[in-house]
Formats: C-alpha cells, sequence, structure tokens
C-alpha cells in the first residue's frame, strides 16, 4: 500500500528538481534550451543547484520536518529554520531572510509590519505542506498552518493560503476528489480565526498593536481573494507564476488537475518565472492525490543543499522516510 505521505514529499521535491533549472526562464528560453518537453532533471539552474537536487522549496520543507522533531513547538520550528539559514543556502526570499533575520517566533509579524504590509510572497506556502506531512489533523492542522506560515510570511493572504492548503491535502490524502478536496479546504479556511490564532501564540508581540488591526482588517478581504483563486485554478485559470503567493496557489492547482503526474509538473516547469516553487507546490497536490513520481526521477533525486546531519549527495529515496516517523 503506497505510503501517501512519503509520495508527497518525493513529489514535491521531483517536482521542484525539475523546475530548478528553468526558475526565473522565459518560455521560449526555456524552449530553445531544452526543447518542448522537459523529463529529466537538466542543468541550468540560476542558483547553481545540479540536476537532481532540489531548491530552497524542499529545504525548508525538510528544515520545517527537522524543527518538529525537536519537539519544542513552534519554537523548535524556527530553529529548524534559522539552522537551515544560517549556513547561507544559495537561494532564500527575502520576506523568508528578513523575518528569519529577527530569531523571534514574532519575526515574520515583524517584517510584514517592515514591508508597508504589502509583502505576501510564497514562502510560507511552498514549505507549509510539512505541517501536514508532520501528521496534524483537523483544527490542529489548520491551528499548525496558521502560525508556521507566520514565522516568515504573516500577511493574511498567505496565512488563509496555507490554511486551505493543508486542508486540501488532508482530504486528498482520503482519497476525495480534486473537487471535493478543495470544498473542505475552503470550509477549514471559513472556520479558522488566523488572528486569534497568532495573537494567543505571542506572534503579536509588545509593539505589534498596528500589526493586529492590520491582520483583522485584511483577513476578511484575504480570504475571499484566497477563495476566488482556488476556484480560478480549478477552472484551468492561470494569471501567472510570479511569486505572489495567490498566483503560485492558482496555478499550482490549475496544473495539478492532471491524471498524470508530468502532466501536473511539467507545464509548470515550461513557464518558467517561479517554476520551482509552483512545481514544488503542484507536486505536493499530485502526491496527495497519489500519483507516482516517474521511477528514472527518484535515484538521482538529492536535497540541494547542506546543513548540520545532511548532505548534498544525500539520497532523497533513501534519508526522507526518517523524517516520517
Amino acid at each position: 500500500m503506497m505510503n501517501r505521505r512519503l509520495n508527497t514529499l518525493l513529489s514535491l521535491s521531483a517536482a521542484d528538481a525539475l523546475g530548478a533549472a528553468t526558475e526565473f526562464k522565459t518560455p521560449a528560453a526555456i524552449q530553445s534550451r531544452y526543447g518542448e518537453t522537459l523529463r529529466d532533471y537538466q542543468p541550468g539552474s540560476v542558483f547553481g543547484f545540479a540536476p537532481g537536487e532540489a531548491t530552497d522549496d524542499s529545504q525548508m520543507v525538510v528544515a520545517t520536518l527537522l524543527g518538529e522533531r525537536r519537539g519544542e513547538g513552534l519554537e523548535g520550528v524556527l530553529r529548524g529554520l534559522t539552522d537551515w539559514l544560517s549556513t547561507r543556502p544559495p537561494d532564500v526570499g527575502g520576506l523568508t531572510r528578513s523575518a528569519l533575520g529577527y530569531a523571534t517566533p514574532g519575526g515574520g509579524v515583524q517584517a510584514w509590519a517592515d514591508s508597508g504590509y504589502q509583502s505576501a510572497g510564497n514562502g510560507g506556502l511552498m514549505r507549509i505542506a510539512a505541517v501536514w506531512l508532520a501528521e496534524y489533523t483537523g483544527e490542529e492542522l489548520a491551528r499548525q498552518s496558521v502560525l508556521v506560515t507566520a514565522l516568515t510570511h504573516a500577511d493574511p493572504r498567505c496565512v488563509y493560503a496555507s490554511v486551505f492548503f493543508t486542508g486540501l491535502l488532508e482530504a486528498l490524502e482520503q482519497d476525495e476528489p480534486l473537487s471535493r478536496a478543495a470544498a473542505h479546504g475552503l470550509a477549514r479556511l471559513d472556520q479558522t480565526d488566523a488572528r486569534a490564532l497568532m495573537l494567543d501564540a505571542s506572534l503579536f508581540g509588545i509593539g505589534s498593536r498596528e500589526a493586529y488591526a492590520e491582520f483583522g482588517e485584511a483577513s476578511r478581504a484575504a480570504r475571499q481573494q484566497v477563495r476566488e483563486r482556488v476556484r480560478s485554478g480549478l477552472e484551468g485559470h492561470l494569471t501567472s507564476q510570479s511569486g505572489y503567493v495567490l498566483d503560485t496557489l492558482e496555478a499550482a492547482l490549475a496544473h495539478a488537475r492532471a491524471d498524470d503526474w508530468f502532466d501536473c509538473i511539467e507545464p509548470a516547469a515550461l513557464l518558467g518565472d517561479d517554476s520551482d516553487t509552483v512545481a514544488c507546490v503542484a507536486g505536493a497536490v499530485a502526491g496527495a492525490r497519489g500519483l507516482s513520481v516517474p521511477e528514472h526521477l527518484l535515484p538521482p533525486l538529492r536535497l540541494g543543499h547542506s546543513w548540520p546531519g545532511w548532505q548534498r549527495e544525500w539520497a532523497c529515496v533513501e534519508h526522507y522516510p526518517a523524517l516520517l516517523t
């Protein structure tokens, strides 16, 4: 019987590694260099990842899982992410770097405030599958999704996109069709008061009164925007593959409607822009649906980074199972 969670972890990393070569390239440049298909890992990553190496997307999923294994709650997850950052990975999003630089659970709120309450990148969504992989369920899954996302991306659009997404994965594991799984995720979105959860976890610290008010004022619109992009993605619409969280969510859902793993992932890789992240998120959906990674992509799959206890040459198929036990 398929281990759906291990399949998802391998799927998101393989998709990430496939998209690594085309990140920040245009479709025309991708076709000129790689042709009209992309079904093997390729060189050409702008950050120097070798063929088969997954990027910061998968790195942060693993860092989150390693943080969970500390048994220290949210502080442990933060420590896992700051340990990762301390080794100077080649690709780190600006908001992620800023938030982790505070080295406190409220750093995400501070970084969001520093941005003028405008930054809503996809750096929380790219790693939030880790919360579901850590076997949280129900209301606790939603709570952890809020808090773990807000460690770096406290904009309500980012937070509620993650709540929806982990709810989606939870339902997909039960073999619900994508449309019903999405309805489950949207229901979880409606049931979750993210601001109250963040306040209870002390993410709005002293001096965060303005951020607390801003989050509340923006939450209703954020929920509605997530709903609209989910429905749009399920209808096959794709606005762009930018680093904006709602673009990424919509694009990943549009791609992940296919019934074959490559048909879910290859279009994301061929469209370029933030292709590794869109592919990674689509790969999580494909894996949770039970679509298997093509066999030839598994042996060369590596985590493209080194930090204490993890080396670049380690094979994902050998070392990922220990993260899920």
